[in-house]
C-alpha cells in the first residue's frame, strides 16, 4: 500500500462457493475469463480477481443468513465486515437477515470484478468491491 494508506480489504474468504451456470465454484479457483452468475442473475465474465493475505487473528468476517420471504429458503453469505451485499455493508445489513455470526481464522480472501460489477453467493447478489476500493485509494492519494 502507498505511504499513509491503511490497507483495508473488502473481500470474500477462501472456501466460499460462487454461483456459476451449473454449480458453485470456490472463489479461490476462479480465473479471469470464467463465467459466473452476475449480480443481476445472468451469466457474466470475470474480468479481474484480487487475492489478499489476511490476519487470521482478526474477527472481521461475517456469516450472514438470509430468509427469502417468498420461498422461506435460507441463504448464507460469507463476507468481510465492509463488503456490500445488495448494496449494504455486511456489518449494517438487516433486511431479511436471520442471523449474523462474526468469526476469525481467515488466511486468504478474494474479490472478483465481473461485467456487471458483482456476483452471487447462494443466490444472494454480492457487490464487487474492486472499483470502490480503487476509488477510495485514489481519493486518499489525491488528498495526501
Amino acid at each position: 500500500a502507498a505511504a499513509g494508506i491503511k490497507a483495508y480489504y473488502v473481500c470474500i474468504p477462501k472456501g466460499v462457493g460462487i454461483d456459476s451456470i451449473d454449480n458453485k465454484i470456490l472463489i479461490e479457483d476462479i480465473k479471469p475469463g470464467d463465467i459466473v452468475i452476475g449480480y443481476n442473475g445472468k451469466p457474466v465474465k470475470v474480468l479481474q480477481k484480487h487475492e489478499y493475505l489476511e490476519d487470521p487473528e482478526k474477527e472481521r468476517f461475517y456469516k450472514v443468513k438470509f430468509k427469502n420471504p417468498e420461498t422461506d429458503k435460507i441463504h448464507e453469505v460469507n463476507v468481510c465486515d465492509m463488503h456490500r451485499i445488495m448494496g449494504e455493508r455486511a456489518m449494517d445489513i438487516e433486511k431479511n437477515v436471520i442471523s449474523k455470526e462474526i468469526y476469525s481464522g481467515v488466511n486468504y480472501s478474494y474479490d472478483l470484478l465481473t461485467e456487471d460489477a458483482g456476483y452471487r453467493i447462494d443466490d444472494i447478489p454480492v457487490n464487487s468491491m474492486i472499483e470502490e476500493l480503487a476509488l477510495a485509494v485514489s481519493e486518499k492519494i489525491k488528498n495526501n
